[in-house]
């Protein structure tokens, strides 16, 4: 997965990470959050942590439905290495720009504000 900025904000809105008031304001008010520093060494080492809990989570429930079912499926997908870490990056950054455009909204569960993502001035990201 890619710690860049849009995963961490749809993660904070999903109620998956959750953010100290400072860092909330820094947010709200559009500062820069330096590069290499704590804030941000910290949101992005919490984004790869987080989606990596939520592959396993996934995993473990599709494993759960198939032993179920005891459908016979392959070893391979039972394993869930059908279900990468990147995948949900990809899934979570375009969730993130069609909320922030106003195009989809999640239902059914209680989500946090969506915060403007953070701003960090940089070439690897």
């Amino acid at each position: 997965m890619f710690a860049d900025y849009r995963v961490p904000q749809i993660l904070h809105h999903l109620r998956i990470l959750t953010y100290p008031p400072h860092f909330t304001h820094l947010l709200h008010t559009h500062a820069m959050v330096p590069h290499g520093t704590r804030e941000e060494v910290s949101v992005r080492a919490a984004s790869v942590v987080a989606v990596d809990r939520v592959r396993a989570e996934i995993v473990g429930l599709r494993l759960a439905e198939r032993q179920k079912g005891n459908d016979g499926e392959g070893r391979k997908e039972a394993e869930g290495e059908e279900v990468s870490s990147v995948l949900i990056d990809f899934y979570l950054w375009d969730l993130a720009k069609r909320i922030e455009n106003g195009e989809e909204r999640v239902a059914g569960i209680q989500t946090e504000e969506m915060l403007p993502a953070h701003r960090t001035r940089s070439i690897w990201y």
